[in-house]
């Protein structure tokens, strides 16, 4: 298979909701670019770069909100741009990109195993956990939490318009948690019954507010005038660089037919529909965010950020 058809093979995979959470997709969009250097018919370092950054800024701009994803394809990016500084051949080069791509994906495995361990540590025996979207990492703490025998039992949202969260009840069943599932606007109503609330993250930008899935924003309004701790899941590579210098993370719309099916527009002729991907949640709406090098209050991300130094700050356009 040539280069572009293994990036529009995946931008196809990552489009049609083949793959949930950030995590996923990023290990799905980061193992093809690395197969597409392999493929590449470049004939030198210069062609070489120009088209892994190409392939770079089409996997950004299909999930824009994953910084993880940006975080790891400008990794890539950069190694690429100083081998070829160095005088590299596309040879070297392909070998430097799948030496990367290999290292990243195993951080962000070790990541969700630390965060797993770090994060079992603030779940009490016995906690009545809500979970909202679709998370790897809070797979990891709740899956640690019950390996230590804590007993823990989990309350779902669905988590509409895509209802992630029937997917993360699954995975907790396989792991045999307790497990509740009510509909979004039961929160409220059930929130006298949760000890914690844990959620994962597409993003943390540098003032600690936290961009995940919408309506996270509402249960965390909901659990903090409710006197319920909310924890938020996120490795350091979620932390997106570019707030530091004022840009905001891009939020993205889904496809307006998740609210209202094709087959019943034409009765709603005119009407306009919204369906934002991701909403934001402000850091006084959140108690601890849970990363792979500790636990942090919200306001410590513009820390981690400044310490992390091995993602560049930059535009979101890996050409720019």
């Amino acid at each position: 298979m040539s280069s572009s058809k293994i990036i529009m093979h995946v931008l196809d995979r990552i489009r049609s909701k083949e793959f949930r959470g950030p995590t996923r997709v990023t290990q799905a969009a980061l193992k093809a670019l690395s197969e597409a250097s392999q493929a590449s018919g470049s004939r030198s370092p210069k062609e070489f770069l120009e088209e892994q950054t190409a392939y770079g800024d089409l996997l950004i701009k299909t999930r824009p909100t994953a910084v993880l994803l940006a975080n790891g394809v400008r990794l890539v990016i950069d190694a690429i741009r100083k081998g070829a500084d160095q005088g590299l051949d596309v040879r070297e080069l392909q070998g430097i990109v799948s030496k990367t791509v290999d290292s990243f994906l195993a951080q962000i495995r070790e990541s969700v195993d630390q965060i797993g361990e770090i994060g079992s540590r603030r779940i009490r025996s016995g906690d009545t956990v809500l979970c909202y979207g679709y998370s790897t990492s809070v797979l990891s703490i709740v899956a640690k939490a019950q390996e230590q025998g804590k007993n823990v039992k989990v309350v779902v949202c669905e988590a509409r318009p895509e209802l992630e969260g029937r997917l993360m009840a699954k995975e907790f069943l396989k792991l045999n948690v307790p497990t509740t599932m009510i509909i979004d606007s039961a929160v409220s109503h059930f929130m006298k019954d949760v000890d914690r609330v844990l959620t994962g993250a597409d993003a943390v930008s540098a003032n600690g507010a936290v961009i995940n899935k919408i309506g996270t924003s509402t249960i965390a309004a909901i659990a903090h005038y409710s006197r319920v701790n909310v924890f938020v899941a996120a490795s350091v590579y979620k932390f997106s660089p570019e707030t530091i210098l004022g840009e905001l993370v891009e939020i993205e719309e889904l496809d307006p037919s998740l609210v209202i099916p094709g087959h019943m527009m034409s009765e709603f002729k005119g009407m306009q529909i919204r369906n934002p991907a991701f909403d934001v949640t402000p850091p006084e709406h959140i108690d601890l965010v849970i990363t792979e090098r500790g636990v942090i209050p919200p306001q410590g991300a513009i820390m981690i950020l400044r310490q992390h130094e091995n993602v560049s700050l930059g535009t979101s356009s890996l050409s720019a």
